[in-house]
């Protein structure tokens, strides 16, 4: 428990700072830069995701693996020739996908973006130094959840927070002397270079055996492909699922209206963000007791976990929901920003919300080696969002986009989290749902709305609104708590 909550701390610090960073970074780049650029940083995000999908197939699969050396289930010579074989499978795979995006660069500058002020040039540029920047943050990312399951989760917060730094904090200043979205692109790809060789160099330490440096094992491959496919298919639905209406509205907004709708869609993707500090600390404690527990060990872990989504993320969620316009003028100062980007904020944080809450059985399912299920749902998704998206956002624009976001997340919270746990957690159904999630969103939600509509929203002075914010996120933290410690409290004496 002491390692646990260490680890934890150690997460949320990480994912706060980056939280953080990111989101401070916002006013100076489009006060500096304008929002067309900033439109672009939109774009380039997009793009990330895009590549990114491979994480989901490998980074579960390497981690999963690292947690089973660490106890001793499986052999360490053949854990390093796996992690070195995704080295080289995701260098030979990134080869291909730059000279693609080089060839294809002017082609996408001039037809794919709406107007703006940039010049092709520019952003042609751009989207090659993203995407290289990109390939090198996704090998990254496979190496963090290597040591993250290696239990080296303070040091690889303390990493994080070093980088994040860099490549947000020092980054106000360039774009303060520059004002230049390409010299921000090199920067960032600069930087990531040293992130990868940091991580790489930290994982040799760890492991007790020599890593062989040229190393391409197909069997190592192939005896962790099926997991590793599934879970790349899955994340490659998943990605066109979250990025096709920033696909559809970036070809028909104007980069500065893009740059609004990114606003909104950041801030919600910031809520999902900081499920990862709970997630990376419980993924080898749930690994590990299914290996030595079977699934109703690993449920007694589950809704541990899920107390602490619920603590930590639904109040946040529920706040943001009920006062979107305050908390974007708070955070960019720019009244246009909170006119443009509130409505869009509500329906996608609501999303966010559910989809923090149900990825918990997510890593469920990474933790028992049966992924099928989770494939299933997002191909669920996909049929129910791709034939109407189009329609909705055509009609209804971005805002339209993101109730219907809302709308479909909701639905497959209440459905399809009923499917999976009579499916693969029969221990936990339907208590999970019913008394581990739904009963504390009722209530957080429904706190947040009636204090937003009756006192806080009505607030006109800026300090005296953000301190009452903050003070109502914290008493539905409280009032949960509360609600919870008889439980948590008996879950702690009993693993004691």
């Amino acid at each position: 428990m002491i390692n646990l909550n260490k680890n934890i701390l150690a997460n949320f610090i990480g994912v706060a700072v980056t939280t953080l960073l990111t989101l401070l970074v916002v006013p100076f780049y489009l006060k500096s830069m304008g929002p067309d650029a900033y439109g672009l940083i939109g774009v380039s995000t997009m793009i990330q995701g895009w590549i990114l999908l491979l994480n989901a197939g490998l980074a579960p699969v390497a981690g999963r693996q690292a947690a089973q050396a660490h106890i001793g289930a499986v052999r360490w010579e053949d854990t390093v020739r796996f992690f070195r074989t995704i080295d080289w499978f995701l260098a030979g795979l990134s080869v291909p996908i730059i000279a693609l995006i080089f060839i294809s660069r002017y082609w996408l500058a001039d037809h794919w973006l709406g107007k703006n002020s940039l010049g092709t040039d520019t952003i042609a540029t751009s989207i090659v130094l993203l995407v290289v920047m990109t390939l090198i943050r996704l090998a990254t990312s496979v190496s963090r959840g290597i040591i993250a399951n290696l239990e080296e989760q303070i040091w690889l917060n303390v990493n994080l927070v070093i980088f994040n730094l860099l490549r947000f904090a020092a980054s106000i200043v360039i774009v303060n002397i520059w004002s230049d979205i390409t010299i921000l692109f090199i920067w960032w790809t600069l930087v990531s270079i040293v992130e990868y060789a940091s991580i790489q160099s930290k994982i040799s330490q760890l492991v007790p055996v020599k890593m062989p440096l040229f190393v391409f094992d197909l069997s190592e491959l192939s005896k962790h492909g099926k997991m590793a496919g599934t879970l790349a298919l899955t994340s490659s639905i998943w990605v066109v699922i979250t990025n096709l209406d920033k696909l559809l509205l970036s070809g028909m907004l104007s980069l500065a209206s893009y740059g609004y709708f990114n606003v909104a869609t950041l801030l919600a993707g910031g809520v999902l963000s900081l499920t990862q500090p709970i997630s990376q600390a419980f993924q080898p404690r749930l690994t590990k007791a299914f290996i030595h527990g079977g699934v109703d060990e690993v449920c007694v872990e589950l809704r541990q976990c899920t107390r602490w989504v619920a603590l930590l993320i639904l109040p946040i969620g529920a706040v943001i929901f009920a006062l979107p316009e305050s908390i974007l003028f708070l955070w960019t100062r720019d009244h246009a920003v909170a006119a443009n980007a509130g409505f869009i904020l509500r329906g996608y944080v609501l999303g966010s919300t559910l989809i923090a809450v149900g990825s918990i059985l997510y890593i469920y399912q990474v933790a028992i080696g049966n992924v099928r299920w989770h494939l299933r749902g997002n191909i669920v998704f996909a049929l129910c969002l791709f034939p109407t998206l189009p329609i909705v956002v055509r009609h209804y624009g971005a805002e339209g986009a993101a109730w219907l976001w809302a709308g479909f997340n909701v639905f497959l919270f209440l459905i399809w989290n009923a499917i999976l746990l009579k499916k693969l957690a029969r221990p936990l159904y339907p208590v999970w749902l019913l008394v581990d999630t739904i009963f504390p969103m009722l209530i957080s939600f429904g706190i947040a709305l009636f204090a937003g509509f009756f006192y806080v929203g009505k607030i006109e002075n800026t300090w005296a609104m953000a301190i009452s914010i903050i003070a109502l996120t914290a008493s539905i933290s409280l009032i949960l708590w509360l609600l919870s410690i008889r439980t948590i409290l008996k879950t702690t004496y009993h693993e004691s």
